[in-house]
């Protein structure tokens, strides 16, 4: 896969994180780390848009099911 380059800012705080983690053996280098980071995120994320879209057609289901009915209630 081709991969790009950017350029992030950071508070130094998680500059810090970053490099300990590197220290620690966790991770080779600082790229590493993000590429690590951002993987989960979008994982994450996308599992949560996944769970949101099928709450919202979950509603949207009930919604019918509420219209279709309304008729035989008002008799």
């Amino acid at each position: 896969m081709e991969s790009h380059r950017i350029t992030i800012r950071l508070p130094q705080h998680h500059i810090q994180t970053i490099d300990l983690f590197v220290r620690a053996g966790e991770f080779a280098t600082r790229s590493e780390v993000i590429r690590h980071a951002v993987n989960d995120f979008i994982k994450n994320y996308a599992n949560s848009i996944i769970e949101k879209a099928e709450k919202i057609k979950q509603v949207q289901e009930l919604e019918f099911a509420v219209e279709s009915i309304e008729p035989y209630m008002k008799k």
